[in-house]
């Protein structure tokens, strides 16, 4: 995987409260935009619950479940949200999960995500999840950066990401974007995705047991039961024909 970021602060507020977040090893990334006074924080927070959550449960997903455990995450981070941070303040968020051969998608708000197959043009996305395959290419945008897309301006730019293969796509893009709309703060993530991706969170064997193990609906504690009470049954045969063998050698 391929990554290339930015994050500007616009000309509305002092402070950026967008939050980027990046974890190359569980193969997420997310834009955490952040609104209202405590927007900022809040972001941060939102964007590092949903992380934890998906370190937590990922060794026991299976690729089919990327979907929905990357919008269970986010709700559950908004339900936890400390009282401090809540009120008025609210986070929208742009994410992406690769996980076990799959890439997962999920917006909120005014956030966007855009994704483009090889030989492809750029499609807006709103939450998905297809298989991954070399030289997808996935944009996180958010509030202030989806603005500027709606210019005729910006096409190049994306045009020219999708051919370059180095910094100057990219570079192009964060240029054009922010001169096209220096409102709201502007941050984005850029990812390319390549062969790495496709084996991405394969899981151990124990984990592939536990995987089959609900899919058949074979409970793991039916075969530790039935042996636990053939040694009582044995136990309590021996302690009736203890007395029985001592009769006889007497």
């Amino acid at each position: 995987m391929q990554i290339q970021s930015f994050s500007q602060t616009g000309s509305i507020r002092d402070d950026n409260q967008d939050h980027l977040l990046i974890d190359s090893d569980l193969r997420l990334a997310i834009i955490a935009d952040g609104h209202g006074i405590a927007g900022k924080a809040l972001a941060e927070y939102t964007a590092n619950a949903i992380r934890q959550r998906l370190r937590e449960i990922a060794p026991v997903t299976g690729s089919d479940e990327n979907l929905h455990r990357l919008q269970e995450a986010y709700d559950l981070a908004i339900a936890a949200t400390p009282a401090e941070l809540a009120g008025s303040s609210r986070c929208d968020i742009a994410a992406t999960w690769i996980n076990r051969g799959i890439a997962a998608v999920f917006t909120t708000g005014a956030c966007r995500l855009l994704s483009a197959l090889p030989e492809q043009n750029w499609l807006e996305q709103r939450e998905f999840a297809i298989p991954v395959t070399a030289d997808t290419s996935l944009l996180l945008v958010s509030e202030g950066a989806a603005a500027a897309l709606s210019s005729q301006q910006l096409q190049p730019a994306l045009n020219g990401m999708l051919a370059a293969a180095d910094d100057d796509g990219f570079a192009t893009f964060e240029q054009q974007t922010t001169s096209v709309y220096d409102g709201d703060d502007c941050s984005a993530i850029l990812l390319r995705l390549d062969q790495t991706d496709l084996t991405a969170g394969i899981p151990h064997e124990i984990e592939l047991f536990e995987h089959y193990n609900r899919a058949w609906s074979f409970k793991l504690w039916q075969p530790l039961a039935l042996a636990a009470a053939t040694g009582l049954a044995t136990i309590a045969a021996a302690r009736k024909l203890k007395p029985l063998i001592a009769r006889i050698k007497s």
